[in-house]
């Protein structure tokens, strides 16, 4: 099973719902009011909590007990799409990002 998690940080001034961000990131949008996020580090955080990961110029592949997930990125926003990873790997990845996670929609 695989799904999509997306994580930004809306500031004060972001007038989109959490279904309108994710579709304007999900269009390549880049979506007024949105916090740059410190991507650097999520992604080092990333690579020291799966520690079995593989990085290419703009994606990271982490492997957890079962399933993996890969990871994007822009300076607004995380995606990870997340394939068959273990519950407890799943938690562990979005608490290491250290944001809300939100599903765009269907």
């Amino acid at each position: 099973m695989s799904d999509i998690l997306m994580f930004w940080n809306a500031g004060p001034q972001t007038a989109l719902s959490p279904p309108e961000i994710a579709r304007e990131l999900t269009w390549g949008e880049e979506v007024p009011g949105l916090v740059d996020l410190p991507v650097k580090e999520i992604i080092d955080r990333l690579k020291e909590a799966f520690t079995e990961h593989e990085e290419r110029a703009g994606l990271l592949i982490g492997r957890g007990g079962i399933g993996r997930f890969e990871a994007t990125w822009t300076w607004q926003h995380v995606r990870v799409e997340v394939h068959d990873l273990l519950p407890a790997d799943r938690e562990r990845l979005i608490e290491t990002i250290g944001l809300p996670a939100h599903e765009p929609p269907g």
